[in-house]
């Protein structure tokens, strides 16, 4: 899994430099604090294997989910009577989540397999926040028990 994280952040970082904070996802959007723990806009990784299969005894072949969670502050003025150029800005979000997916569509390394996304929606959030979760699934063989 720290491989896979690690790899996560590089490829985010290189492909989506408006991203001013990457994490594990900590439930930091869900925090009785007014003002979550982040730098926005922000993505929040989280890793599932969702099956496993032995290849041998010490290694598995597995299959997981990977959620990123984009958050943004509250997008303001997007309704059809906001100005054409206030309207553009505030819905800048859409243009990170498409950099997102794409920086991650068939990301590949030799520890995982390409990453394809399964699904992706908008979250709704008691804070304001804007958020939007992509999911993606990969497979990778875990040779972690052979040592």
């Amino acid at each position: 899994m720290k491989v896979i994280y690690s790899a996560l952040i590089a490829r985010l970082k290189e492909k989506v430099p408006s991203l001013k904070w990457i994490d594990w996802d900590t439930a930091q959007l869900e925090t009785q604090a007014e003002r979550p723990a982040v730098r926005f806009p922000c993505a929040l990784i989280s890793i599932g294997i969702t099956s496993a299969r032995d290849i041998v005894e010490t290694s598995q072949y597995c299959e997981a989910n990977i959620s990123i969670r984009l958050a943004f502050d509250p997008m303001e003025r997007t309704n059809s009577e906001a100005p054409p150029e206030a309207r553009e800005q505030a819905l800048q979000p859409y243009d990170v989540i498409a950099d997102t997916y794409a920086a991650l569509q068939g990301f590949e390394t030799p520890h995982f397999h390409a990453l394809s996304r399964t699904s992706q929606a908008k979250e709704n959030n008691r804070l304001g926040l804007f958020v939007y979760r992509i999911t993606f699934k990969t497979d990778f063989e875990d040779d972690t028990a052979e040592e």
